[in-house]
């Protein structure tokens, strides 16, 4: 819809924040609606593209929320996207241009993970290291 018809001036710098507000906000709907029905401690994997709309999810979902934003250093992240992506130049070209445009986590935000990402690490690696720090 809207968002990805957006997604293309966002690439640009250059974007509708209400339109990614509506979609966030429809998300931030689902979750609660989710959560209400089933219960209990939830994980959401999806990229939030600024701090200022990680801020708008929290003022939605509650100051309870934790945001894990994984961090990488471009040249491993090229390789990974490289090994995943069977070297796809315009794959790789595309994410990296993609990463650069996210706002990284900020020293000042409340319950906001910055988690350091290594080559070395496995996703089950990654997946231990935010739950130690989550505990």
């Amino acid at each position: 819809g809207r968002v990805m018809q957006e997604w293309g001036s966002f690439m640009k710098g250059d974007f509708d924040k209400e339109v990614f507000e509506e979609f966030y906000l429809l998300l931030c709907d689902d979750i609660q609606r989710e959560r209400g029905r089933i219960g209990g401690d939830w994980a959401v994997a999806f990229p939030i593209i600024t701090r200022a709309f990680r801020d708008f999810i929290r003022s939605t979902l509650g100051p309870d929320l934790v945001f894990v934003v994984l961090d990488m250093e471009q040249a491993d992240q090229e390789e990974r996207i490289r090994s995943r992506h069977q070297g796809d130049h315009t794959i790789i070209k595309m994410m990296t241009a993609m990463n650069a445009l996210y706002d990284p986590a900020s020293e000042d935000e409340e319950n906001v993970l910055d988690v350091k990402v290594t080559p070395d690490m496995s996703p089950e690696e990654v997946t231990r290291k935010i739950l130690d720090i989550l505990k």
